[in-house]
């Protein structure tokens, strides 16, 4: 039994890192430009005002070094954006 237990949080911590390193990805000015010309096509306005200030703190967090607050405000602005 704690052997499937040891194995279950080793699995887990691996898919965490896995992620981790993923959504750094999203902290970089090519994805910033993408995600701006993807914000671009909303046709809901509320969805959208929410996704553009979400990717403004992300861009701004991104520029001051804090990827943590860069990787936040993108989620939520994928989120906005139903992704």
């Amino acid at each position: 039994m704690r052997t499937y237990v040891f194995l279950a949080v080793l699995l887990t911590l691996a898919a965490g890192a896995a992620d981790a390193r993923a959504d750094k990805s999203w902290c970089t000015d090519a994805h910033m430009q993408k995600m701006d010309q993807m914000v671009a096509k909303m046709s809901d306005a509320a969805m959208k005002k929410s996704a553009e200030s979400h990717l403004a703190a992300s861009e701004t967090a991104m520029k001051s070094g804090d990827t943590d607050g860069c990787i936040a405000q993108m989620k939520l602005a994928h989120k906005d954006m139903g992704m």
